[in-house]
């Protein structure tokens, strides 16, 4: 019952308060971090070319957080809202993770994204984030797993 109202009060929060601007992604860490229950500093949000993404991250992703470089959370610029607010929320969720035990679960970050699509009233999307592990795939690159964000 408590986790219940707890989303609904965030969902509530999230509603009234959302518009998006460079601004929201402070309303959008505090999204991750309430979901999360960890605090935390909020993170560089650093918007690239797709160029400087296959650079700094993979040719198969459109943002990522590196544990190497762990104050910032590179993404593709250009994308639509929806897919920018949903990745940080996720990437957001794994910087906190991160930064608070050096750990990263997955399906935390997955929730936290559904259930922010879900406060933003994004049923379908959050369906499809839900049944796809939100976008998230692993695959092998020279005996070493990368978590991708998938185009």
């Amino acid at each position: 019952m408590k986790l219940i109202i707890k989303i609904i009060s965030f969902s509530l929060i999230m509603i009234s308060s959302y518009t998006y601007s460079a601004s929201n992604h402070g309303s959008l860490f505090s999204f991750a971090e309430n979901m999360l229950e960890i605090e935390g500093t909020a993170p560089n949000i650093i918007f690239s070319s797709n160029e400087k993404i296959v650079e700094v991250c993979s040719e198969e992703m459109i943002a990522c957080f590196r544990s190497d470089k762990p104050s910032n959370i590179y993404i593709q610029a250009g994308l639509d809202v929806d897919l920018i607010n949903a990745t940080l929320v996720g990437l957001m969720s794994d910087y906190l993770q991160f930064n608070a035990n050096k750990n990263i679960d997955y399906l935390k970050s997955c929730n936290a994204q559904v259930d922010y699509l879900l406060s933003s009233f994004k049923v379908n999307k959050a369906k499809i984030y839900k049944a796809s592990a939100c976008g998230r795939k692993t695959i092998l690159n020279k005996e070493m797993e990368i978590l991708l964000a998938s185009k």
